[in-house]
């Protein structure tokens, strides 16, 4: 049958026209299959958090270039994804010795360095002899964070020392044992919500998201807002639960009144009152942390929110470290002044 159909073909149709035909042929298969080829191809990759950050610089560029400079900041929200359940995960992870955490994490974390998982695990039991790590699921946030990420390049190679280290615009990476202690006076529970002000390198959100599926986190500095951002969402390929951390670029001492009331509250800049927005949005029972005091001292305060039989709100403040005072970067507002009272030199 396919003899007498060529052989007609041949009689009928020129030889020039059947040539043609048959590229054509071949050339849209072809083509069929490059296009779906390039375009998984693209579709596969993943761009880089050193390209993020420079795309969002030039379009924070173009944007200052045409601001009138009366609109304030511009507040930017970007929703978790997915609510990948981070504490759920945590759970299945063993502490109880250091093998058993090792071979835990090289099935699951496959991409965590092996020499940051040592100090890491070193870190936590000096955190847990001192009582600034104390429940297991504190524990286990710590550990699955992995602080490397988040400090910048600058302080490469010191990744784990007992300090804080300096992030760029003045703000800082606060030390792993304050950020160990102010995170387990909280107690955050697995349906809690918690919002986060002064989002700084991401890592107290980090932590914070292997506790509970519902963070909430604001920065008020606008390039470290756009770095930190970009950071989170290259990492969540291999974190997936940095996917439902929020993000907002804002004013924090208001809050974020959108998704209020909030089970707890974590302040990492320091103030010398509690802000009243804050206080209206946290929940009744909720705790807030904060760095309390002011500019040359502080105390990292935990203050517990009740409410009366007749409504009247009643506080309940705490000293975590019993009359050790700390040092955070001051609260301030877009312009960039301190929400605390100035210092007189006298003082």
């Amino acid at each position: 049958m396919i003899e007498l159909v060529m052989n007609f073909l041949r009689k009928s149709i020129p030889a020039s026209i059947i040539i043609a035909i048959f590229s054509g042929i071949i050339a849209g298969l072809l083509f069929g299959l490059s296009v779906p080829m390039a375009l998984a191809s693209q579709a596969e990759r993943v761009v880089s958090y050193e390209e993020v950050a420079a795309q969002s610089m030039v379009q924070e560029a173009l944007r200052l270039a045409g601001r009138s400079g009366e609109e304030g900041l511009s507040y930017i929200t970007l929703p978790g994804i997915q609510k990948y359940d981070g504490p759920r995960f945590a759970e299945t992870m063993p502490i109880e010795t250091r093998e058993a955490w090792l071979s835990w994490m090289s099935r699951n974390r496959p991409h965590d360095d092996p020499v940051f998982l040592e100090q890491r695990w070193q870190w936590a039991q000096d955190l847990v002899n001192s009582s600034e790590l104390k429940r297991p699921e504190e524990v286990r946030a710590f550990l699955l964070a992995p602080r490397e990420h988040f400090v910048r390049a600058v302080n490469r190679g010191r990744e784990y020392e007992d300090t804080w280290l300096p992030i760029g615009y003045g703000a800082t990476i606060t030390d792993p044992d304050v950020v160990s202690m102010m995170t387990s006076t909280i107690k955050v529970q697995p349906g809690d919500k918690v919002l986060e002000i002064g989002t700084g390198s991401g890592y107290q959100a980090a932590i914070l998201s292997f506790l509970t599926k519902d963070v909430y986190t604001i920065e008020i500095i606008r390039p470290l807002y756009i770095e930190t951002d970009a950071l989170l969402r290259d990492l969540e390929r291999n974190y997936p639960s940095y996917s439902v951390i929020n993000r907002k670029l804002g004013d924090g001492y208001y809050g974020w009144e959108e998704f209020a009331p909030f089970d707890k509250i974590i302040v990492t800049c320091a103030i010398d009152h509690i802000p009243p927005p804050l206080l209206r949005q946290l929940s009744p029972g909720g705790i807030m942390v904060l760095p309390l005091g002011p500019p040359n001292r502080q105390y990292i305060m935990e203050v517990v929110k009740n409410v009366d039989e007749e409504g009247n709100i009643i506080l309940t403040r705490r000293d975590v470290y019993n009359g050790l005072s700390v040092r955070f970067i001051p609260f301030r507002d877009e312009r960039g002044t301190s929400y605390s009272t100035p210092v007189s030199d006298d003082d």
